[in-house]
């Protein structure tokens, strides 16, 4: 895959192409069913299969108030836009300035550096100052430069199209099974593995204290299955989210207990997958009861990822 991090020069020559365009917050299963349909249509006509999209996210830039929390780093959405079917990945970096441009001059940029011959998008696609660019515009304008337009019906789960905006409500409000489905594998989150409070090793159950991106969407408070790749491949891990209110709460932290592993993660950049939410947080009245859990916890994480397959 060859990655570019701004438009080609008009000048630039390269193969033309099928392009497809947006934030692909995610990469969930509606944006995995447009990179197929670029995939193919690219493949059956020769042309190079491309991805557009943009860092930061447009809203943070047009809108900082809404910006909104990521489900996942510019670096995964790079690779998982590959595997969706991109040969080539443009990284445009959103400016202001980009902001208003016109539809007509985004995309003469699209086809004088990109070699545009077809563009896929979803049904309420637009782009340009205002949303300028919508379907009806886009296909009168390919008519008079040479390219086409292909939409793509929407994935729809729960009878509601798939959207990042959808997937991010269902993962800070703890439907995580919702989450899981939109996105089509387990939610991932990254970080640096941080000294914490000794708690969990208090307990007889160690924990890895993860230092998480503070843009990235962080899951409800509660108990998670899932699995964590120190470096090594996946193992299973059962990871709490939230404030602790059983110790007097706190700002929110990761922490996952690998099962069945001794040895010092400390300083060493890990990657965590969600797969089931087990439970919410709650306050325990007491040590023990809060051993108790946590033992249900782990046998509930066992029998979650034996019947569960980690992440490619």
């Amino acid at each position: 895959m060859e990655l570019l991090h701004a438009f080609p020069a008009p000048d630039a020559g390269g193969p033309a192409s099928v392009v497809t365009i947006g934030s692909f917050d995610g990469v969930h299963l509606g944006h995995q069913r447009l990179l197929e349909r670029v995939r193919t249509t690219a493949s059956r006509d020769s042309l190079a299969p491309v991805a557009v999209t943009f860092d930061p996210h447009p809203r943070c830039v047009v809108d900082p108030a809404g910006c909104p929390p990521l489900l996942c780093s510019l670096e995964d959405r790079i690779k998982l836009l590959g595997r969706a079917g991109a040969a080539r990945v443009v990284v445009v970096p959103f400016t202001r300035t980009l902001s208003e441009w016109s539809a007509e001059g985004f995309a003469t940029t699209l086809i004088d550096g990109l070699g545009m011959r077809v563009l896929v998008v979803g049904p309420g696609f637009a782009l340009g100052r205002g949303r300028e660019g919508n379907l009806e515009f886009l296909t009168r304008l390919g008519t008079q430069r040479g390219f086409k337009v292909i939409t793509v019906a929407p994935v729809t789960r729960g009878g509601r199209p798939v959207s990042s905006g959808r997937i991010r409500e269902a993962v800070a409000s703890g439907s995580f099974s919702d989450a899981v489905s939109m996105l089509g594998r387990p939610y991932q989150l990254e970080g640096v593995v941080e000294r914490g409070e000794g708690r969990g090793a208090g307990l007889g159950v160690p924990t890895a204290n993860l230092g998480v991106d503070p843009a990235r969407c962080i899951p409800a408070a509660g108990v998670y299955a899932g699995w964590l790749d120190t470096g090594d491949g996946w193992r299973p891990a059962a990871t709490g989210i939230g404030t602790r209110p059983t110790f007097g709460g706190g700002a929110v932290t990761v922490e996952s207990h690998l099962l069945d592993y001794d040895g010092d993660l400390y300083g060493r950049r890990v990657r965590l997958a969600l797969r089931r939410r087990i439970r919410p947080e709650r306050a325990f009245t007491s040590i023990a009861a809060l051993q108790v859990a946590m033992a249900r916890d782990i046998a509930r994480t066992r029998e979650i990822v034996a019947r569960s397959t980690p992440p490619a």
